[in-house]
């Protein structure tokens, strides 16, 4: 159990860092700065939501039984979850910037992850993050991390969605007719 949450710990931190260089290498430039503030509720509330969860981990309280399976499952969803984040971010290419920003010659990405749904790199996010709760293997450290992350990126695709609507018009109301947000189908 201890040896899974390590690794757990160990591959979340190794992601964060690879993650914020990858997403806060690219500078929004010339872009038009939309972001009223999402970029530090996203900084300031994972960080909370990801220190608590750790502590609460460490200390073992409610441990989920049976726990190597469940650290196991948690392990892979982390995977895919980085997997599908990266992919997104990959795909969205000069257009993704860690602040809500809108460019001069800005295009609905409609290809790839984004063809079926309108924010893959947050539901990547989403996924990781549930999976490393789980393989934390500590039913408090999931329901705080389940419970502070989603309504922050919630709150981060709301201000992006409501940029990218007013800065591409038309163009992007279709294309949020024809895409769901986070679940293909569903949200």
């Amino acid at each position: 159990m201890e040896r899974l949450r390590n690794i757990a710990v160990a591959v979340f931190v190794l992601w964060l860092l690879i993650d914020g260089l990858v997403v806060f290498r690219r500078k929004s430039g010339t872009a038009e700065n939309r972001d009223r503030f999402s970029l530090r509720v996203i900084a300031a509330g994972n960080l909370l939501a990801w220190t608590v969860g750790i502590w609460l981990a460490y200390k073992q309280i409610g441990v989920i039984r049976p726990t190597m399976p469940v650290q196991i499952a948690g392990l892979v969803s982390l995977g895919l979850g980085i997997l599908i984040r990266s992919t997104a971010i990959a795909q969205l290419g000069r257009f993704h910037t860690p602040n809500v920003a809108v460019l001069a010659n800005h295009e609905v990405m409609d290809r790839g992850l984004y063809r079926h749904i309108r924010h893959p790199s947050y539901l990547g996010a989403l996924i990781a993050f549930f999976g490393f709760g789980l393989a934390l293997g500590n039913w408090p450290s999931l329901l705080v991390i389940m419970l502070l992350t989603p309504p922050i990126y919630l709150f981060r695709i709301r201000e992006e969605e409501a940029a990218l609507g007013a800065a591409l018009g038309e163009r992007y109301a279709s294309y949020c007719r024809r895409t769901k947000r986070l679940i293909p189908g569903i949200y």
